[in-house]
């Protein structure tokens, strides 16, 4: 009996679900979401749902110093606790990329706001080698929040 594309396609199929789950067995920890420490809950959620355009999901507490995004695979919880805004090294940073790098350098235009490549330089785009455009913004508590077009 010959094989045919469909004993081709069936086999890997089989072996991908085997794979999957031999996986999923490997790995123990997993990431569930990120928290960041905010000044201004208000500012910051206009921040990440209107500008980032993230989607707020509900969080279970009802305190009012909670919002909680839908960054894919976890989640952004912005916890309104600090007590001041802090300087923050862009070398820790949040990292998204979008579908449409230009089109939100027009959002950014449009509200004034800045960004910057890794060197910090003003209205100026980082290449990396493979490719990727990136760009690096701050939030209304000074974190670095790096966008690029590697989607």
């Amino acid at each position: 009996m010959k094989p045919t594309i469909i004993s081709f396609v069936l086999l890997f199929l089989l072996s991908s679900a085997v794979f999957s789950q031999t996986h999923q067995e490997e790995i123990s920890v997993k990431i569930n979401h990120i928290a960041i420490s905010v000044t201004n809950l208000q500012e910051s959620e206009q921040f990440y749902r209107d500008i980032l355009g993230l989607k707020q999901i509900p969080e279970p507490f009802g305190l009012g110093i909670h919002a909680w995004f839908d960054i894919g695979f976890a989640e952004l919880h912005v916890i309104e606790m600090a007590e001041e805004r802090t300087d923050h090294s862009i070398s820790s940073h949040l990292c998204f990329s979008m579908r449409d790098l230009d089109g939100f350098l027009e959002t950014l235009a449009e509200h004034n706001i800045p960004f910057y490549d890794f060197e910090e330089n003003p209205g100026q785009m980082t290449l990396r080698p493979d490719g990727v455009r990136q760009i690096y913004i701050t939030d209304p508590d000074g974190y670095w929040v790096e966008i690029n077009d590697d989607f």
